[in-house]
């Protein structure tokens, strides 16, 4: 760089800064100019940054932009990646085709096992004292640093759920409470937390001897037709930006980085030519409730033709597909065609119940709203509010001793009862009956397969029992197992977080199920392809 150009960049940067009502913060190129200027003792006293500048926060050495371009023979032609960014837990699955119809699925752990099992991690994010922590070390220090659990940046995911528009996350800001000095916009914290998880996920991929270049899915909510095709566009470009941010900076975003470090790196980002993106790496997105139930499909009997539905409780919704699976014995090839016209999804899921335990909880409580004694007791419960729920539905009651020297049990047969409740139960039961009569046709019987972290819920129970009804159509459900054939008995160690891992894994099957509009369509469509994987840890 000349000095002329240095002194262009920094002219550039004065306009900024007297025309910004917040802080400015300087590009690489800029302390390259300043660096170059005062090197050769050209910059004259009236030429330097006035006062009002020394705020100006310049960028380490460390946070440099890396842009490394990806080529076609840089990409394994025999593997493939899912990424399932989870409202709570985040998840990632390989596949490797090895050309004999059996692709190998191999299983990425990229948690610390503080979720119980390594093969998630949290999808969390906490700023503090000039620092960004992320996944595990985020909850750490909040707990550490005794903060309250508004700070935790924990429902990154409800960013770009059901109705968003993800285009616009750019010109959202986060909260004060969570971001104090105003620097990150929703669209900024997103992509950070991308890039934590590309980071891992990464890691987790040369540990078990596969490229970093491999092509990857990501998982979305059911976004509807309109915003479908836009959405998808900007998540791809997010998961691109994601891919150069974790390779300039992997050390720090494996666990923390420093505010001015990806401030600078955002910034620099910014400018950089989408062309210049490894989106070339970015496959098609898959509908969470469609990878959700690959694995289940797998174990359609020979010569039948069956109806499945699948039902995907996550933390921020829930999401419904309907399948039509034919295993015609005189192919070699399997059906699996997804009805278009099953699917649909509700922003109802496991955070609303945690919410739904919490309310009930000061209820009984008799404290009074606005009180310190209420604020205390509000703040410990949505602290551990979602390990209290797990107790609750696991063992049948949870005993909550509060900071207020109280003592509250909850049992879940009035949990249940709880008109909150109730009407949850009543909306989600509602949605899948009118899912199962569109996947059934003429049928009165079909397969429910439920799957994420509220896969367990009562509901099920009672939708097996007494099946549901819609528009005077009564459909009976037989329950399937959600894990595919095999898995208990090559892989034993994924049984227990299978319904966590189930979007993941089924999300890097090779060929996706063929979507139909209709259930006619789909049972005279000639099948497509057998998938039969086997499992490596």
């Amino acid at each position: 760089m000349d000095q002329d150009r240095a002194k262009d960049l920094l002219n550039n940067l004065l306009e900024r800064a007297s025309t910004s009502t917040e802080k400015t913060f300087l590009t690489t190129r800029e302390v390259e100019a300043l660096r170059i200027l005062l090197d050769s003792d050209t910059l004259a006293p009236a030429s330097r940054p006035p006062s009002s500048l020394t705020a100006v926060s310049a960028p380490k050495a460390s946070a440099q932009l890396r842009i490394d371009r990806v080529a076609e023979d840089d990409i394994p032609r025999n593997a493939l990646l899912c990424v399932d960014f989870g409202t709570s837990f985040s998840k990632a699955f390989a596949s490797v085709d090895h050309g004999n119809g059996r692709p190998e699925l191999v299983d990425l752990p990229i948690g610390d096992g503080s979720t119980g099992s390594r093969l998630t991690s949290q999808s969390e994010l906490f700023i503090d004292e000039g620092r960004i922590y992320f996944g595990p070390q985020a909850r750490k220090r909040m707990d550490d640093t005794h903060s309250s659990a508004d700070r935790l940046i924990d429902s990154i995911k409800q960013f770009i759920t059901l109705h968003s528009d993800v285009s616009t996350l750019g010109a959202a800001r986060m909260e004060v409470l969570q971001d104090s000095d105003q620097r990150f916009s929703k669209r900024d914290i997103l992509v950070m937390y991308l890039a934590h998880l590309m980071t891992i996920t990464e890691q987790a991929l040369a540990e078990k001897g596969i490229s970093a270049n491999v092509r990857r899915r990501f998982t979305h909510p059911a976004w509807k037709d309109a915003s479908k095709g836009k959405n998808e566009n900007e998540m791809r470009l997010l998961m691109a930006e994601a891919i150069v941010l974790a390779r300039s900076a992997s050390a720090d975003f494996v666990g923390n980085i420093s505010v001015g470090d990806a401030r600078v790196l955002l910034d620099s980002l910014k400018a950089v030519n989408q062309q210049l993106l490894p989106l070339i790496l970015i496959e098609q997105p898959v509908r969470e409730a469609t990878a959700a139930g690959a694995g289940a499909l797998l174990a359609t009997r020979e010569s039948s033709r069956e109806s499945f539905l699948i039902v995907d409780v996550g933390a921020g919704t829930t999401d419904v597909a309907g399948f039509i699976c034919v295993n015609n014995p005189e192919r070699d090839r399997m059906g699996l065609f997804e009805i278009t016209g099953a699917a649909d999804a509700k922003n109802m899921a496991g955070n609303l119940l945690d919410n739904i335990l919490l309310k009930m909880v000061l209820e009984k409580t008799g404290l009074v709203a606005n009180t310190e004694e209420h604020r205390a007791a509000s703040l410990a419960l949505r602290r551990s509010k979602r390990a209290y729920k797990e107790q609750l539905f696991k063992t049948g009651s949870v005993l909550i001793e509060l900071p207020t020297d109280e003592i509250v049990t909850i049992r879940l047969e009035d949990f249940l009862a709880y008109d909150p409740v109730v009407n949850f139960t009543k909306s989600i039961v509602a949605m899948i009956a009118e899912s199962a009569s569109v996947v059934a046709g003429d049928a009165t019987r079909i397969n429910l397969v439920a799957t994420g972290g509220g896969s367990s819920l009562p509901l099920f129970k009672d939708l097996i029992e007494n099946g549901a009804d819609f528009e005077g159509k009564h459909v009976v459900f037989t329950k399937r197992d959600l894990i595919a054939d095999g898995v208990r008995e090559t892989n034993p160690e994924l049984v227990d977080a299978y319904s966590q891992i189930a979007v993941a894994l089924g999300g890097s099957l090779p060929e996706l199920p063929e979507q139909r509009s209709n259930v006619a369509a789909g049972l005279t469509a000639a099948p497509k392809r057998q998938m039969i994987p086997a499992y490596k840890s």
